[in-house]
């Protein structure tokens, strides 16, 4: 790979100057159908454009929204923020029908734009949000001469909106060293700059991962196939498609996505495909299910696909993304524990008791420095010790956009007042990283930690009437005691008010009361079966499981 670039800027300069006349995006629609595509040169000189128009409105260091759906538009003002000096904040398109406009409206309060770069059909809604309406004109040229404003690797590049899995949502301050530091990493990781570099997409812009694959695609001057996230949601076989049509090198999404993918992809269309380049498959989203790689490498592998490229990884977008991944393709690493050991917090081989597997997250980040600490403490911890992970390093981010006190609670903790505290449980092995689970989503009962993810992997099991992957374990309070409660996604829908149907729901709750009940010795107090799409999650896909508790209690969830 050339010279690391200044700042993210340069990335898009440099690969400009490498591979002018070489398409840098490609957009499709849910048949894979292009609509969109633009090479590196065209895509540079656009963002030259778009930059000279906003620097002369604006001054360095103001936020401009960036309300696009998935597009070419996105990224020629992400680009044009970045020339002009200004901060990005990437944000989801609204529809009213899913609540984006409340969510659109609280990033808005919080970032104070004084610009909102949209399209025309965002404008002519004229929304009640601060800043000026802009639409970018794509044949505006540049006035001749005219320059990138400097910047440098502290200042702010965009702010990242935590999906807000655990709390309010939050903007994460990345740089510009932040992007170019993490980036180049992940780069390396996945030995770009020897390869053919094609990224295919289906994840959200606005969030950290589907941001993340483009601009490691950037800094590789790669390519990267774009698919809007309803388009795989109503059909998801148009991923593999895209990666079997455009030789698809890399991809990342959370687990959900992997099981949708093999469960609804047909086996004709598997076996039109060629997923021999997909070399690697990056997860990070939740704590990684082994069975899930499993069950997409066997559907896959009528198609070529070698399961050798699975990629489990950690990272937050407090770090502006990578934390830790595996880097040498081959069998995954995993440990088998013992379940009941492990809710005492203590590492024990299964052997013959119940055994919850655990998939490593690889080795961290060459420029981080990973630690596990215990969580009151600070201490470093020993390997196979289970504490708080906690990262150090140019890709932390710089706090949260006006927020002293989150920032106080968040960064700057560790042996050096360095480390960002991530709020996540986990242990080293043999060096690799192995992320246990959120430590506020922890479930105490008769002085055990049982992990959410543990009881929710019994649910997927407990009936066929369930959708596998689309649940969530959280505690309630009953007459003192605390119990489970349990919402889950039922796999179809149905006539809600006929005796089959109540029937057969009836017995979904109770093969889920039993199944937990004798897996976990658990005292269940709830189970909730929820509307297909019902249950809460994030932008990533990440289950909410706080949200639903809270959704619970005051009788929101989209129950049957």
């Amino acid at each position: 790979m050339t010279g690391t670039p200044a700042d993210a800027a340069a990335m898009l300069r440099d690969a400009a100057r490498r591979r002018p006349d070489s398409r840098a995006l490609i957009v499709l629609d849910r048949t894979g159908a292009e609509v969109e595509s633009v090479t590196y040169a065209e895509l540079e000189a656009r963002v030259r454009a778009a930059a000279a128009g906003l620097a002369a409105r604006t001054v360095p260091g103001s936020r401009a929204l960036l309300v696009h759906p998935t597009g070419v538009d996105f990224f020629v003002g992400f680009f044009a923020c970045a020339y002009a000096g200004l901060i990005g904040v990437p944000v989801p398109y609204p529809h009213a029908a899913t609540g984006g406009v409340e969510r659109l409206a609280g990033i808005a309060k919080d970032a104070d734009p004084a610009l909102i770069l949209t399209d025309a059909d965002f404008a002519a809604q004229r929304y009640d949000l601060p800043g000026e309406v802009t639409v970018l004109d794509p044949a505006a040229t540049a006035p001749p001469g005219w320059e990138p404003v400097p910047v440098g690797p502290d200042t702010p590049l965009f702010l990242q909106y935590t999906s807000g899995s655990t709390s309010a949502p939050k903007g994460a301050v990345i740089t510009h060293g932040n992007v170019v530091a993490n980036f180049t990493e992940v780069a390396d990781v996945l030995d770009a700059h020897h390869v053919d570099f094609t990224v295919v997409s289906w994840l959200p812009l606005y969030h950290d991962m589907g941001l993340g694959q483009v601009l490691t695609a950037i800094r590789a001057a790669g390519t990267v196939v774009l698919i809007p996230p309803a388009a795989f949601l109503m059909r998801p076989a148009v991923w593999p498609e895209a990666v079997s049509r455009y030789r698809g090198y890399v991809s990342s999404a959370p687990n959900f996505a992997y099981d949708l993918c093999a469960a609804r992809t047909p086996a004709a269309t598997i076996a039109e495909l060629d997923l021999s380049s997909w070399k690697w498959l990056l997860n990070g989203a939740e704590p990684v299910r082994h069975d899930t790689f499993t069950r997409f490498a066997a559907a896959f592998a009528p198609a070529g696909f070698s399961p050798a490229g699975f990629m489990p990884s950690y990272g937050l977008a407090e770090a502006t993304l990578y934390v830790s991944g595996r880097r040498d393709p081959g069998p995954l690493r995993y440990v088998d524990l013992d379940a009941e050991a492990l809710e005492r917090g203590t590492l024990t081989p299964a052997g013959d008791a119940p055994a919850r597997r655990i998939v490593s997250c690889g080795a961290p980040a060459r420029n981080l420095d990973v630690v596990v600490c215990d969580p009151e403490t600070g201490a470093v911890l020993d390997a196979d010790e289970i504490g708080e992970i906690r990262v150090a390093g140019p890709s932390v981010a710089a706090g949260y956009w006006q927020q002293p006190e989150a920032t106080a609670a968040r960064f700057g903790h560790g042996v050096d007042a360095a480390h960002l505290r991530t709020g996540d449980l986990g242990f080293f092995r043999d060096g690799e990283l192995y992320v246990l689970g959120r430590a506020d989503d922890l479930i105490i009962i008769d002085g055990r930690n049982i992990f959410p993810q543990d009881v929710e992997r019994t649910v997927d099991g407990c009936h066929p009437g369930l959708a596998a992957g689309r649940s969530a374990a959280f505690a309630l309070e009953r007459s003192g005691e605390t119990v489970l409660g349990i919402a889950v996604e039922t796999a179809r829908g149905g006539a809600a008010g006929s005796e089959t149907e109540r029937r057969a729901r009836a017995e979904m709750v109770a093969a889920v009361r039993r199944g937990v009940a004798e897996e976990h010795q658990a005292p269940v107090g709830a189970v909730v079966l929820l509307r297909p799409g019902g249950l809460p999650r994030t932008t990533s896909g990440k289950v909410q499981r706080r949200a639903t508790r809270a959704r619970h209690l005051d009788g929101t969830l989209k129950t049957w």
